[in-house]
């Protein structure tokens, strides 16, 4: 199975790509922004033609994106959430490949969630910020495209290389300058919020199950069980040397 990979350097990307070249069936090419990629191009600013003849070209059985940008302003994370994803539905519109599509989207489309209870696939989205809104408005047009799709809502990834804009990330950061200082106490603030952390291999894995499945849709990927972000700071803290 010749698998594109779309997005292959980012924080989910690399452990999706890991997944896949370890399945002998897979031939894998990457394509991104960065120089590592195989092929290097931009969704946010390339054109549904110049991805349409590369499609063409390969001839994919599955593509998959995890491009994207989770910081910044409304027409950033619009141009590289949205419209690349625009992009990637008309490409393959228009390519003859059939490839399938599966597409990252997010827990955050849904938007805050009342504490006990829990977020199943027909619940309303209802983003509460940017990210959100432009994560949902790309669920919106692979659902509308007429493809074979599905849309995996991934929740809160975290595992080895966190990024630092993500909440584990900033605890870890902010124990790490802690640490480099000598300094015997840390205070975190911000810690009342809860999020349903889902370890990135587990994504990963469930990337690989979805470009071998006919699911089609969305299809949340979590653990299912929300977690305090003081009581992941309280096991940061212990690993950490920390009383």
């Amino acid at each position: 199975m010749r698998v594109l990979l779309i997005g292959a350097n980012g924080y989910l990307g690399r452990f999706v790509a890991d997944r896949l070249l370890a399945d002998p069936a897979v031939q894998l090419t990457a394509l991104g922004r960065g120089d590592d990629a195989d092929v290097r191009f931009d969704l946010a600013t390339g054109s549904p033609g110049a991805l349409t003849r590369f499609l063409d070209a390969v001839h994919p059985g599955v593509v998959i994106n995890c491009a994207g940008a989770t910081r910044g302003g409304a027409r950033e994370l619009t141009r590289h959430n949205t419209v690349a994803v625009a992009t990637v539905c008309e490409a393959l519109r228009r390519s003859g490949c059939g490839a399938r599509l599966v597409q990252i989207g997010c827990g955050a489309e849904y938007g805050p969630s009342q504490p006990g209870s829990s977020t199943a696939e027909d619940a309303v989205p209802r983003p509460g910020g940017p990210y959100g809104v432009s994560k949902l408005a790309a669920t919106e047009l692979v659902l509308g495209s007429g493809l074979d799709a599905v849309v995996l809502r991934v929740f809160s990834p975290a595992g080895p290389g966190t990024p630092a804009g993500s909440p584990l990330g900033r605890l870890a950061e902010a124990m790490r300058r802690a640490m480099q200082s000598g300094d015997g106490e840390l205070k975190l603030g911000g810690l009342g919020a809860q999020r349903d952390f889902v370890d990135v291999r587990d994504v990963a894995r469930a990337v690989h199950a979805a470009s071998l499945s006919a699911a089609q849709g969305v299809i949340n990927i979590g653990s299912g069980r929300a977690v305090r972000l003081r009581d992941a700071a309280a096991v940061l803290a212990r690993v950490a040397g920390y009383g």
